[in-house]
């Protein structure tokens, strides 16, 4: 119930207002290879899953259908076989069958029939309901899988687009920066020549020159990372429908319950499920397993019954019996040890995830506090533009571009700590953002 109240909370936005960013992820998506693979084991589960649910759709065949000539001195002869059946599979553990053979020889010219036989067979110890849970918990297990590749297809985009424009803006600033200190410490060596500056003057500017040089190629290394350049509309729709998806978020103790519905946390607990039923009938691997089978065929000339009865079983083994009965327990433990385990690993995450967002959020308002900072400075020099060097102003304007940079990066690092609250959730952001 809490997982669909956050899905209203996150509706999707009209495409066509998203459509730069959106178009982005789809492209991503189209070539991202754990995406396409995790989508093909989905696909494949999900047929399975299907398959499953048509227990009433027959098998219909020919099987071994033949045909056999025989050539002699002076005749020709040949063989016609057509067998037909159909078939229900595993309804409930039994299987049904309805068949007939007919053939037709040359030498006879005439057709036969086997007659109709309607047979029905079951093992004592089907177990056909552990296959569907193990079917289902696939199931579950893949579209965490999937899930999890657009997510991350998602984030990787919306950082790869952030840090596009952010790299380019700390690289300008960053260039800038080194020419005002590269023709300080050319005017401090000319003042030095004349004696009316220190050799430490220099050397301290030189310092300040390199450690700026190595800013700036630690930046330029940075900006190698991005994939490509994006236009300015990515980024207006991309910091939009962020604002959008994480304006409306769970409380704590909300969110520790809805991430109880993910899809690996369900798959765990049918793994559980899975284990205890193994467990219950671990005596099972010290008792033969019959099929019970009974038949009846109709022909011209009457009908038959018949019921057969068999099973194979090893009197004396190596110890897989008793093996097999031990570790049934053992895996049942393990099992449960295991979906307790997720559950607090999970409610670690989601209170992980909530005081990163606090984090991030004093983080803002200390760069919204900076940028104040560096605006006042700015707007005391320029008061007194005519007492202070044009380096000194330029470099208070830096200052001020630089707050703004870093500002406009604290609010992107708030709301991605917010998008990564919404994917422990197991919430699937592309499909809220109008995709597939």
């Amino acid at each position: 119930m809490i997982k669909k109240v956050l899905l209203l909370l996150l509706l999707p936005l009209p495409v066509l207002v998203l459509a730069s960013f959106f178009n982005e992820v789809q492209k991503r998506l189209e070539t991202d290879v754990n995406y396409l693979s995790a989508k093909l084991s989905y696909e494949e589960a999900v047929f399975q899953s299907q398959k499953d649910k048509n227990i009433f759709i027959p098998y219909v065949s020919l099987d071994k259908f033949s045909f056999n000539t025989s050539i002699s001195e002076n005749t020709v002869t040949y063989t016609v076989k057509v067998p037909f059946s159909i078939t229900f599979s595993n309804v409930a553990g039994f299987n049904f069958s309805i068949s007939n053979s007919w053939q037709y020889t040359s030498s006879n010219d005439k057709w036969s029939d086997s007659g109709w036989t309607f047979s029905v067979s079951r093992s004592l110890f089907s177990n056909f309901d552990l296959d569907q849970l193990q079917n289902q918990r696939n199931l579950f297990d893949v579209s965490w899988k999937l899930l999890s590749a657009k997510n991350n297809v998602f984030v990787n985009v919306a950082n790869d687009v952030f840090n596009s424009f952010y790299y380019t803006d700390k690289l300008q600033i960053a260039s800038r920066r080194l020419q005002l200190l590269s023709a300080q410490v050319e005017e401090l060596r000319k003042a030095y020549e004349v004696g009316s500056a220190a050799l430490e003057d220099i050397v301290n500017a030189q310092k300040q020159l390199q450690n700026l040089v190595l800013q700036l190629e630690k930046i330029t290394q940075a900006r190698f990372s991005v994939s490509k350049d994006y236009p300015q509309t990515v980024l207006d729709t991309m910091m939009k429908r962020l604002h959008e998806l994480t304006s409306k978020l769970p409380i704590e103790q909300e969110a520790i319950e809805a991430v109880k519905a993910r899809y690996d946390v369900q798959a765990s607990y049918i793994a559980l499920e899975i284990a205890r039923k193994q467990s219950e009938r671990a005596y099972q691997t010290w008792l033969p397993n019959p099929i019970l089978s009974a038949g009846m065929t109709y022909k011209e000339d009457g009908y038959s019954v018949s019921l057969g009865f068999s099973f194979s079983y090893n009197l004396i083994d190596r110890g897989e019996r008793s093996y097999s009965y031990k570790t049934a327990q053992d895996k049942l433990n393990l099992q449960r040890a295991s979906y307790e385990e997720k559950l607090r690993s999970l409610e670690k995450a989601v209170k992980d995830s909530y005081a990163s967002i606090r984090i991030a959020e004093i983080s803002k308002q200390v760069a919204e506090l900076d940028l104040e900072l560096k605006k006042m400075n700015l707007d005391r020099l320029s008061k007194k533009k005519e007492f202070i060097s044009p380096q000194d102003f330029e470099t208070a304007q830096l200052d001020v571009e630089e707050a703004e940079l870093e500002l406009f990066k604290a609010e992107f690092d708030l709301l991605m700590s917010k998008v990564n609250l919404l994917m422990i959730l197991g919430i699937d952001l592309v499909e809220i953002s109008g995709g597939v």
